[in-house]
């Protein structure tokens, strides 16, 4: 059994201008300790497809069906308690923007340690610990004194970094990774990929990688579902993808 199964997953959206049918019948399976890329053009639907495996478009407006189902539950049927223990707990999710995912207010080692005490039952002390231990994990030189750093002291990369750390401090089975490295330059950007794929083979997570560049995701993800209009249009390795695209 696939640890996230995605099936006919379908969300549209009432709006002033009438029905916007974001995700159209989309259907995927994640294995653990897999990458997935799911590619695609602006408005393809597949940051929509992702948000709602974490329970994040429910909305008056937002009408869904289908079936999530991950690690054997059902996501889509949860309620609002259910998917905060998964969230972040066992389903981790990484943002485009990590400056507006930081709390200003507080310090980066805060925020990390209180991802993990919200999660795990570790105290204050221990929660702290692992927030450093983080840190150095994804590359920040000086961990303990860069934890007491605001997330305005740091820079763009390192900020993802940071949020990379926090998504990771609870050995999630499945990290979903939205457009990660869009606001980096070039060079911030092919670290923090090599990095990903790094943590995903040393903690064996699973992760889904969202991006509208095909060559990030060549890099680092062994099968690739390219959306188009709500869809999945073609599905299979970069190698079939590349060598014999089928899509227009």
């Amino acid at each position: 059994m696939a640890l996230l199964e995605v099936r006919d997953l379908t969300v549209s959206f009432e709006t002033e201008d009438g029905v916007v049918h974001a995700v159209d019948g989309v259907s995927y399976d994640v294995d653990a300790g897999e990458a997935l890329g799911i590619v695609g053009e602006s408005g393809s639907g597949k940051s929509v497809s992702s948000l709602t495996v974490m329970g994040l478009t429910r909305a008056a407006n937002a009408t869904i069906t289908g079936s999530v189902r991950f690690d054997g539950r059902d996501l889509l049927g949860a309620d609002d308690e259910e998917l905060r223990a998964i969230r972040g707990g066992e389903i981790a999710m990484i943002f485009q923007d990590p400056l507006s995912s930081l709390h200003p207010f507080y310090t980066v080692g805060r925020q990390l340690a209180e991802a993990r005490m919200l999660h795990s039952g570790d105290g204050k002390r221990q929660a702290e610990a692992r927030a450093i231990e983080m840190l150095g994990r994804v590359g920040i030189p000086d961990p303990a004194r860069r934890a007491r750093s605001y997330p305005h002291e740091f820079s763009g990369g390192m900020r993802q970094r940071a949020m990379i750390a926090m998504a990771l401090i609870n050995d999630p089975k499945l990290l979903i990774a939205d457009e990660p490295t869009t606001a980096l330059d070039v060079t911030v950007q092919a670290q923090i990929l090599e990095l990903i794929a790094t943590l995903q083979h040393e903690f064996d997570t699973a992760v889904v990688l969202i991006t509208h560049d095909l060559g990030v995701v060549a890099e680092v993800t062994g099968r690739i579902a390219v959306m188009y209009a709500g869809r999945i249009v073609e599905y299979g390795t970069a190698e079939e993808l590349f060598g014999s695209p089928e899509h227009p």
